[in-house]
């Protein structure tokens, strides 16, 4: 299960270097938020999959531009001995992942809108 937020693929991709950076402290900070709601929201018996969600960067060519908030791999279910392979079961049936998600887009929007008027030397 994977939620992505591209920065280099929205509206503020024409802006100048400095807003991109700004654009992308701000997605890194609400991703980790997101995560971290995540967490809070998943249901889940061994917490494996809770312990699975994180916060990746991508996009080589894009400059590292890429956010991912990701849930699933690289941690061992201890009641099965498996990898967790199973996000997108719990995020179908449950949903926490996109209540996340949900609950940090407005906010994103707000600081990128400010933020750029800011940086434009405009007001809000």
């Amino acid at each position: 299960m994977s939620i992505t937020i591209d920065v280099t693929k929205t509206n503020v991709a024409d802006l100048p270097e400095k807003m991109l950076d700004y654009a992308l402290e701000v997605l890194m900070d609400q991703a980790h938020l997101m995560a971290a709601l995540w967490q809070i929201y998943i249901n889940v018996d061994t917490g494996a999959a809770r312990d699975s969600i994180r916060v990746e960067r991508g996009g080589e060519g894009m400059g590292w531009r890429q956010v991912r908030v990701r849930g699933g791999g690289y941690i061992i279910n201890p009641k099965t001995g498996r990898l967790v392979d199973y996000m997108p079961i719990i995020e179908a049936k449950y949903g926490a992942g996109q209540q996340a998600f949900d609950e940090v887009a407005p906010t994103i929007v707000e600081m990128l809108q400010n933020g750029v008027v800011e940086k434009m030397g405009g007001t809000t």
